[in-house]
């Protein structure tokens, strides 16, 4: 496996974060030049130093995917720098805590712009590029196992993780005919601090501990554990791969069992 991804270049968005670290770790890792985009410009290139101080091929990059010609600047950078991009990876993402009464029109939007419609954007002018060229590509969204299904305290996030298996869908019968696949990851509980920040919300509202929220949750996993993010870099790195080639419009979950749909 190590090498496979020689001489590629792959943009991960929200590349600061536990999930889009451990991918850019295994992706760097089997050859690739990682493109490390974040709205944490310091946090991109802190990874991306991580990476080059191993010997592997990164570089940062600030990127706000809610802004199409932002997405198209650094592209243009991401070329420059290491030719064109022929595989990326949405893992940008940010979610509030609310009970489905309280959720507020500005945490509705905001939510929705960067999970949503950041992905998007981000799949649309990756696959422009790659259309012109006449090259082949993947693409990989990072969903979530709540847009399987309703969330009362955070409404607004598992409605921006539904449509992104939907603009997974659709962006999969767009675009199979130039032979880009285009697929998803759904995690479950993943050991990050996003998921620490959620818990720690919730037991304010519940009268028990972050720890305690977070147990409870774990109960829930057939497989009777937290999962890592590099349990999600795997099956990322899969479907990125050669051995992922027939494989399009799917969103695997990828949950210790917790969602089996």
């Amino acid at each position: 496996m190590e090498g496979r991804f020689a001489g590629r270049t792959v943009l991960i968005s929200g590349a600061a974060g536990g999930i889009g670290t451990a991918v850019a770790q295994r992706l760097a890792g089997e050859g690739a030049h990682v493109a490390l985009a974040d709205l944490s410009l310091a946090g991109a290139e802190n990874v991306a130093e991580g990476l080059r101080a191993g010997g592997l091929r990164a570089s940062s990059h600030r990127l706000d995917v809610t802004s199409g010609p932002d997405v198209a600047r650094v592209l243009d950078e991401v070329e420059g720098q290491a030719g064109g991009v022929t595989m990326a990876v949405t893992s940008a993402g940010i979610i509030y805590i609310s009970p489905f009464l309280d959720v507020t029109r500005e945490h509705w939007d905001r939510t929705l712009t960067v999970n949503l419609t950041g992905t998007f954007l981000v799949f649309q002018e990756v696959a422009r590029r790659l259309v012109k060229g006449g090259e082949s590509g993947r693409l990989v969204a990072i969903s979530s196992v709540s847009g399987r299904g309703g969330r009362p305290d955070s409404a607004d996030y598992a409605a921006s993780k539904a449509g992104v298996i939907s603009v997974v869908r659709s962006a999969a019968l767009a675009l199979a005919s130039h032979n880009i696949t285009v697929n998803a990851v759904c995690p479950g509980v993943v050991d990050t601090e996003m998921t620490r920040l959620i818990h720690a919300a919730r037991a304010n509202t519940s009268g028990i501990t972050a720890e305690e929220s977070l147990r409870r949750m774990a109960a829930r996993i057939p497989l009777q554990r937290v999962q890592t993010a590099k349990d999600v870099a795997d099956v990322v790195s899969f479907l990125l791969s050669d051995d992922a080639g027939y494989v399009t419009g799917q969103s695997i979950n990828a949950d210790g069992g917790m969602e089996m749909d």
